[in-house]
């Protein structure tokens, strides 16, 4: 087999915790532009901000490093026609 796979691209943002193992995970998926990506952890950062259960303030550090990942590469080839976050 090599290696190429499907993204249910809506589900990948609306509910990226059934997609996604981690935020962090989200930083290598090539078929979502980093705008997509930061916009899909800003939705889950403000629906996860409830309660702040250890498991909830780990979610919230996983984006928050994801986040600085994503823009540190502000620039790159992948970025070309992401302009949510411009």
């Amino acid at each position: 087999m090599n290696g190429v796979r499907a993204l249910n691209r809506d589900a990948a943002k609306q509910q990226p915790e059934s997609v996604f193992e981690n935020p962090l995970e989200m930083v290598s998926e090539i078929l979502l532009t980093n705008g997509e990506k930061l916009a899909t952890l800003n939705r889950r950062r403000r629906s996860t901000t409830r309660g702040y259960a250890r498991e909830q303030l780990t979610v919230l550090e996983e984006i928050e490093e994801a986040k600085a990942r994503l823009k540190s590469r502000r620039g790159t080839p992948i970025e070309e026609g992401s302009a949510l976050l411009r």
